[in-house]
């Protein structure tokens, strides 16, 4: 395939200010592991990897000792990815297999999101690989009291990456784990290790069968160390406003009323809905489906190879303001039955 046309990855690193970003990005980037990585940063000055340059290819980028490229932002996200691929393309820089995304620590991820899934040019040449919150230990619990931007960080992600935990102590973490799982019981908690920092960033495929390994494990959920947290059924934990709830679906699903449903509910609660994300026993199909959606915007839909130990049915997981989880399985109840007046669809 010619490098013109393939469609690349991206892992979107977010955190909230003072979170660890920079950092993780520099200890990332120091291995041959990102050799094929392009990074776009916001500005170098934020960005602790003076000492892994080489050389500078022109302005705004720069080429790193293991091979990597790192570009700055310093206009709309769109134009900066646009112009990197079109360089790679045309074999100006080192080609690439991944990139890395790093926001500043007041951004919320959605408008990165929306740029990669909603235009046109820019769907076309990437993809959204995974999201990657950093949560500073230390100061978790402040941030998320007073800013909403942390809210919406620790929502979208697909990883959690808690930094500063040696300082923090094991009480205060372990307590942080537990806020983090109630609020995003989808995504993978992890304290931060330089050991396994490279590998959560830059193993995008991963990232599709932690989450099924998430929903359907038997009864409950790791963090940290291992210990364990009750059923995801269970995660209903109210902070702020935002709520996680699942929804189960008992009998393979009718893609064409599911969808319809599913594009109706984003549509009218969109801008309440931080993120859904769930796999999918689908009438007539043997492998599951997994859906991702934030606000909006839906991902487009990827299929495992099997169902991760043998379970065959539907979950969906929501992290919303304000939106009652009940409210959101009876309206598919209703809208199921509504087209399929003879069909028993069981929702729990």
């Amino acid at each position: 395939m010619s490098l013109a046309y393939d469609v690349i990855p991206v892992t979107i690193v977010t955190g909230f200010l003072g979170s660890g970003k920079s950092t993780l990005l520099a200890d990332v980037l120091k291995g041959d592991a990102a050799r094929d990585t392009a990074v776009l940063v916001n500005e170098f000055g934020e960005v602790g990897l003076d000492h892994l340059l080489l050389g500078e290819v022109e302005a705004q980028t720069v080429l790193l000792d293991n091979g990597c490229i790192c570009c700055a932002i310093r206009g709309e996200l769109k134009d900066a990815l646009a112009t990197l691929f079109s360089r790679r393309a045309r074999g100006e820089v080192p080609p690439f297999s991944r990139v890395v995304l790093e926001t500043t620590g007041l951004a919320t991820p959605a408008p990165i999101v929306a740029t990669l899934l909603g235009d046109r040019i820019v769907s076309s040449h990437y993809s959204i690989g995974a999201i990657v919150t950093v949560v500073d230990a230390l100061n978790a619990e402040q941030q998320q009291a007073r800013h909403p931007e942390w809210l919406a960080q620790v929502a979208a992600a697909d990883r959690l990456l808690i930094s500063k935990a040696d300082l923090a102590g094991d009480a205060a973490v372990d307590a942080l784990e537990g806020m983090l799982a109630r609020l995003n019981p989808a995504a993978r908690t992890m304290r931060r290790t330089q050991r396994d920092d490279a590998s959560l960033v830059l193993d995008v495929a991963a990232n599709v069968h932690d989450f099924a390994d998430l929903v359907f494990r038997s009864g409950s959920r790791a963090v940290g160390g291992g210990r364990p947290l009750a059923s995801l059924n269970a995660h209903r934990g109210k902070l702020s406003g935002i709520e996680s709830f699942c929804i189960d679906f008992d009998e393979p699903l009718d893609w064409p009323v599911f969808t319809l449903w599913f594009t109706m509910l984003l549509n009218r609660h969109g801008d309440n809905i931080l993120r859904v994300k769930g796999l999918l026993a689908l009438e007539g199909a043997q492998q599951p489906v997994v859906v991702h959606a934030v606000h909006h915007l839906v991902h487009p839909v990827l299929h495992l190879d099997a169902w991760p130990d043998g379970a065959k049915h539907s979950r969906l997981v929501f992290i919303a303001e304000h939106l009652d989880g009940d409210a959101v399985r009876d309206s598919y109840r209703r809208f199921s039955r509504h087209l399929h007046p003879h069909t028993a669809e069981t929702v729990d």
